[in-house]
């Protein structure tokens, strides 16, 4: 993974200075050599951490302690959905139902925190979370911290930063971009994000994409659901913050300018939204159409990210634009198309029921590709077609009827050469809430998870991994192959004991298939 950035003072929200800011950069420093004196110790050359990360792992947490020292209120946030999810504030560190002393409450939150960070640190170590070098890594950072914020004055920048008055959205957004591109939290995140996504180039659209949208390895929660929690704000503001993930994409229509105000017309579902731009010069005019999008606040709406001006568009074009955005975008049309979501959910509740039918069961495996082929042309008709009447001869579902449902875009009947020419086992699940799953190799799935974690080899474990970690596999699928195979060749793999920790798969799921935990739409498109 690149360098990341050991500069703590750019991390600090500008302008904003208090009693105990003036320390904490000494601290770090101090901090770091006390790190690199611990690893001197380890016995596992895989926690080693080069100069630059162990500079960046001390101002983490530096900014951590600062957190808990002056009541900031992000690492609060984080327990506080954990508590919610999970039972326990510190999931896997602190079993559920255990109350400690402060002193070793604050240990344990280091710990917790190392264990999470060192899955961004160093992507491909899978790590025991009571690992010795991590014990001994916790140990010294929290000797350390505990003593010198003894000693350092209350008064946070960032705390006065995030207490700052909210009127409008841009409040918020202000420091929603501060907590996901810069907060000890989620820094480290958004770096691996961007040089993911653009090889580390920092822009206006990647930066909103990330702090709206993005999932993270803290229990599956993104910088909106931590400012949430943080801010002092209604429950109707808070639920407004976290749904910002679902921007209305669209192009829009100027109807009309009053001021900081304007009215435009959602071109793709042709409805009004009352828009706020600020309080400087207005530069949107009638009828100029705009491409950008819209998150709520209060009765408003605001731009999120950039937006684009536009030529006038012809009535012709227009139509085009919708059905581009019909068939290729459906699942952002659902977001303010709440008619059409509907039908899309009964369309897809439909094929579901036909695909069970048809298979007996919503999880199905194919030795190979061309057998998987041959397969989705017998039940495509039954499973898809508006206008079947009842299953192929051959299926097992055969007599059953098929009801009739809204014509729309049918999945293309035709697997990519990767899946055709695929030797080793594919499996299929039927997500009733979106749509075929497929994943490919899972012959070593499959007999990865029948070893009950037992004699795994490095194909199997990474097979399941890939599982585990892939954004394109949801958590029934998962739940499926426990339900048909057991679980404990994951709880292997993560090192986690599955007994004494009986909630880690729910927690292993969150942390890395965050995205399905949020609203989630059929992936099928409706005709116009």
């Amino acid at each position: 993974m690149p360098g990341l950035n050991t500069d703590f003072q750019s991390c600090r929200p500008k302008g904003y200075k208090e009693k105990g800011d003036k320390y904490l950069p000494e601290a770090v420093k101090d901090l770091k050599r006390e790190l690199k004196k611990a690893q001197r110790s380890f016995t596992d050359d895989a926690l080693y951490l080069p100069d630059r990360q162990i500079g960046e792992l001390a101002g983490v947490l530096v900014e951590f302690a600062e957190d808990i020292h002056n009541d900031i209120g992000i690492w609060k946030s984080y327990e506080h959905y954990n508590v919610e999810f999970f039972h326990t504030p510190l999931p896997i560190t602190l079993q559920p139902g255990v109350k400690l002393e402060e002193k070793e409450m604050f240990k344990q939150r280091i710990h917790h925190l190392l264990w999470v960070l060192y899955s961004v640190l160093k992507p491909e170590l899978i790590m025991k979370p009571d690992h010795k070098d991590l014990t001994l890594l916790t140990e010294a950072a929290a000797d350390f911290l505990e003593e010198r914020f003894a000693k350092m004055p209350h008064g946070s920048g960032i705390k006065t930063f995030l207490s700052r008055p909210i009127e409008y959205s841009w409040d918020v957004k202000g420091k929603l971009v501060w907590l996901g591109h810069h907060s000890y939290l989620f820094r480290n995140s958004f770096q691996e994000y961007t040089f993911e996504k653009c090889g580390g180039e920092v822009n206006i659209p990647i930066i909103d994409d990330f702090v709206c949208q993005e999932n993270t390895c803290w229990s599956g929660l993104g910088a909106i659901d931590i400012l949430a929690a943080i801010l002092d704000i209604t429950d109707k503001q808070r639920s407004q913050l976290r749904s910002w993930y679902e921007r209305h994409m669209a192009y829009y229509r100027v109807l009309d300018v009053k001021g900081p105000v304007i009215e435009v017309m959602n071109l793709i579902n042709d409805k009004p939204y009352i828009v706020r731009v600020g309080d400087g010069k207005n530069p949107f005019e009638p009828h100029k159409i705009i491409f950008g999008s819209l998150t709520p606040w209060n009765e408003e709406w605001y731009w999120s990210g950039e937006q684009k001006i536009c030529p006038d568009l012809p009535g012709k074009v227009i139509g085009e634009v919708k059905e581009h955005f019909f068939r290729e975008l459906s699942k952002i049309v659902y977001r303010y198309c709440e008619e059409l979501a509907k039908e899309a959910r009964e369309m897809i509740s439909s094929y579901y029921r036909r695909f069970v039918e048809y298979n007996g069961d919503d999880f199905v495996m194919y030795p190979d590709g061309a057998s998987l082929s041959a397969a989705w042309k017998k039940q495509y008709p039954f499973i898809y077609s508006p206008q079947s009447e009842a299953a192929p001869s051959t299926g097992k579902g055969k007599g059953l009827k098929a009801e009739g449902v809204k014509e729309s875009k049918l999945p293309e009947l035709s697997l990519s050469p990767e899946i055709e020419e695929s030797r080793y086992g594919i499996g299929v699940y039927f997500n009733p809430d979106e749509g075929e799953e497929i994943m490919l190799g899972f012959n070593e799935v499959v007999t990865g998870l029948r070893k009950k974690g037992i004699d795994l080899n490095a194909d199997e474990a990474d097979s399941i991994m890939g599982l585990i970690r892939s954004d394109a596999i949801s958590p029934g699928f998962v739940k499926k192959l426990v339900q048909k195979y057991g679980d404990e060749s994951i709880a292997a793999i993560c090192l986690i004991d599955r007994l004494q920790h009986p909630y880690y798969l729910d927690y292993v799921l969150r942390r890395n298939k965050g995205h399905f935990y949020r609203n989630r739409y059929p992936s099928i498109s409706l005709a116009l």
